[in-house]
């Protein structure tokens, strides 16, 4: 039997769909397939046949880029992470994601949507924090369809998955990429907070080889894999400045003669990513202290 290369798109109750050439093809798996003990998930890269019955067979699964837990999506190579003015954007929970985004070896792409009602002192802000931080800034616009061109030609060949706050316009967004109808979410009058509108996950191909993940919820949250020690080397912009201080494995914390906290000082470092920084760090030694 010949085999062919595909990659599933969706899962759901243990079956599977298949993309190949640009078609979906639903499948089932002959026998149970894994890589690291992980079962097959959206994102993985299979290969599969047709068996005397015609039906399409899952016979093999390549080996994996990474993987993503919450939620279970496989070989991400962009993780475009939206924010908009409303609802307020939770920094924080951006920082978290773009610390994912390098330990799973994954592109941080960070999408300011809604700028159609920004000021330009916000995107300035947000661009003056992060610029450093992610490979890219962008300012679109889903409701007018302001610079989605520009975020187009950055998910051109690549898996990409959309994550953040709820209402800041994942949905819309994907909705321009991939013609594929989704409610899309309101913001609660009562808490001002999204409502979430999507409930498992699914890959669309947006055209040959270019694929979005629409996910559920918050993604890339947990920092399991970092220790309170090493935080600072997942800051590329701390690393650049990490010769400066009086000890090599300054944490840029409660150390004497740390350049980071005098650049912090000089306004030469943004003050608030800074802050970010420490509220992160004292969270991940609470995280260990419990854990012993």
């Amino acid at each position: 039997m010949k085999m062919l290369e595909g990659k599933i798109i969706k899962a759901v109750g243990g079956f599977f769909y298949v993309s190949h050439n640009g078609k979906t093809i639903p499948a089932k798996v002959r026998k149970k397939l894994s890589y690291n003990n992980t079962e097959l998930t959206v994102g993985d890269n299979i290969g599969f046949c047709f068996d005397e019955y015609k039906k399409t067979v899952i016979e093999t699964l390549t080996k994996r880029k990474n993987i993503l837990t919450r939620p279970s999506v496989a070989n991400v190579d962009i993780a475009v992470i939206v924010i908009a003015p409303i609802p307020q954007p939770d920094f924080v929970l951006v920082d978290k994601i773009i610390l994912n985004c390098y330990i799973q070896n994954i592109q941080p792409l960070l999408v300011i949507n809604k700028c159609d009602i920004l000021q330009d002192n916000f995107i300035n802000s947000v661009k003056a924090e992060y610029n450093d931080a992610v490979s890219r800034v962008l300012t679109v616009s889903a409701e007018t369809g302001y610079n989605l061109e520009s975020l187009k030609e950055a998910l051109q060949g690549k898996t990409s998955v959309f994550c953040g706050q709820s209402a800041v316009g994942k949905t819309s967004l994907l909705n321009h990429f991939t013609q594929k109808a989704q409610r899309t979410g309101e913001i609660s009058q009562k808490s001002g907070r999204g409502k979430h509108t999507t409930r498992h996950s699914q890959i669309f191909e947006a055209e040959k080889d270019t694929y979005i993940v629409d996910t559920p919820g918050f993604s890339l949250l947990e920092l399991d894999g970092i220790k309170s020690s090493q935080l600072n080397l997942y800051y590329s912009d701390m690393v650049e400045l990490q010769s400066k201080c009086k000890y090599h494995m300054c944490t840029h914390t409660t150390e004497p003669d740390c350049f980071v906290k005098s650049c912090v000082a000089d306004g030469s470092f943004n003050k608030n990513r800074y802050e970010r920084y420490l509220a992160i760090f004292e969270e991940l030694k609470e995280a260990e202290k419990n854990k012993f």
